[in-house]
């Protein structure tokens, strides 16, 4: 536990250092525009490639990456549900796309390594594999294609150019690709992706902290708080299903007990600056998210007994 609480604390520490690194002025306002860009384009695919070499997706790691993305569909449907009867768009796409997704990379698999470096490992890996599809531009892609007025296939088009542009999501298909023909990238090559890789946690945290504004009022307050419990009432469930119905070993089925607790992805905060929302509140909803996770996952940790 001790260990664990070390790298999920870490966590919480970065996010401070750079609200305080902003807020001192060594982070200027266009770093988030620079640290966003990394972490989509470089950092978050070379997490892809670097854990994803190599594997084969099937059997049940198969089942483990398509409830990853069912996760996410959930997820985004239950926001639809919620936001049917918002009329302020603002509004209603940012509660839409902060709703759902999961930081695999960042936060769980460092929290399942630390029980779990085998079995519990690769399926979390495999979860994200999932996972990426909508919190790595297809859940952005959605929502961004209902922005627009236009005949039904022209709006799926726009939702495809949409991801065809996304970094996590290309270089998914591109390991798929590797994975489907029984190839894998050289060591070197991994060698250099890690480097990249182990950099995306700390940018992740510093970007959130960068972007956090404690000046809210008391509006906005209530519906991170509100949006929050909305979130995980879902979760949890999730949660409690991947533990007591999942047909899975139990290593399994404990690793996907975790990682449906993880908070909400870094990527959401990018997204949100492309719709043009409100990206301090997006950050503030993110950081609190990163501890309702620390305190579900550890309660998890002890109930279910994988400690």
């Amino acid at each position: 536990m001790d260990n664990s609480f070390a790298k999920v604390l870490s966590f919480a520490a970065f996010i401070v250092l750079g609200w305080i690194l902003r807020r001192v002025g060594i982070l200027k306002p266009e770093a988030f525009s620079a640290i966003s860009g990394l972490v989509l384009n470089v950092t978050i695919p070379a997490v892809i490639i670097t854990n994803l070499n190599g594997v084969r997706i099937e059997g049940v790691m198969l089942g483990v990456a398509a409830l990853g993305l069912l996760s996410n569909v959930v997820l985004l449907a239950w926001a639809l549900f919620l936001t049917r009867g918002i009329e302020d768009r603002d509004r209603r796409d940012f509660m839409r796309l902060n709703l759902g997704g999961y930081s695999v990379g960042p936060f769980a698999l460092p929290y399942v390594q630390a029980f779990y470096p085998t079995t519990g490992l690769i399926t979390t890996c495999m979860f994200d594999v999932g996972n990426v599809l909508m919190s790595g531009g297809g859940t952005y892609a959605v929502i961004a294609g209902t922005r627009v007025r236009m005949p039904f296939f022209k709006t799926i088009a726009a939702i495809i150019g949409k991801l065809l542009r996304s970094g996590p999501l290309v270089t998914f298909a591109f390991v798929g690709i590797l994975s489907a023909c029984s190839l894998r990238l050289p060591d070197a090559v991994i060698t250099c992706t890690s480097v990249a890789a182990q950099a995306n946690t700390f940018l992740c945290m510093i970007m959130i902290g960068e972007s956090i504004n404690l000046s809210m009022n008391a509006v906005k307050f209530g519906i991170i708080v509100r949006m929050l419990i909305q979130r995980w009432s879902v979760c949890i469930l999730i949660a409690i299903g991947f533990y007591f119905l999942l047909p899975f070993e139990e290593e399994v089925r404990r690793a996907l007990t975790l990682t449906a607790l993880s908070p909400i992805p870094a990527m959401s905060l990018i997204f949100t600056a492309k719709l043009g929302g409100d990206i301090s509140m997006a950050a503030n909803l993110s950081s609190l998210s990163v501890g309702c996770s620390i305190i579900g996952m550890s309660a998890a940790l002890m109930l279910f007994g994988v400690i």
